[in-house]
């Protein structure tokens, strides 16, 4: 692994841009940590959601900065890990948390419901 790239992907003062282009990377590793950062910008969220690691995608979920339109995206994903990320995300439309509690996934219902808002 890249150390430098590393350093900059987990860096909560990294620039939008740079961020954008790590979330490119080979290396799931350094595409989970852009994944997690706050400052990755929209874009690059939206694009990570769709990536074919289920770490990342987890990841994606539980960030309160990813659009609310790619949350409602993951909200459907195969992986109960992931529905289950994207559960706690205090981001997630209502409607969204309220369909993820009755879930099939004993998991991801307990999420959604744990939240609160419902």
């Amino acid at each position: 692994m890249d150390k430098s790239k590393w350093k900059t992907a987990n860096d909560t003062h990294a620039s939008p841009e740079d961020l954008a282009a790590l979330s490119n990377d080979h290396d799931w590793m350094i595409r989970i940590a852009v994944a997690r950062n706050n400052n990755t910008p929209p874009e690059a969220l939206k694009k990570l959601s769709q990536d074919m690691e289920t770490s990342v995608r987890k990841h994606v979920a539980g960030n309160p900065f990813t659009p609310v339109d790619t949350l409602d995206e993951l909200a459907n994903d195969r992986d109960f890990m992931v529905r289950g990320d994207a559960s706690r995300n205090p981001s997630m439309r209502l409607a969204t948390v309220e369909k993820l509690a009755e879930d099939p996934n004993y998991t991801v219902r307990k999420n959604a419901i744990e939240t609160g808002r419902i």
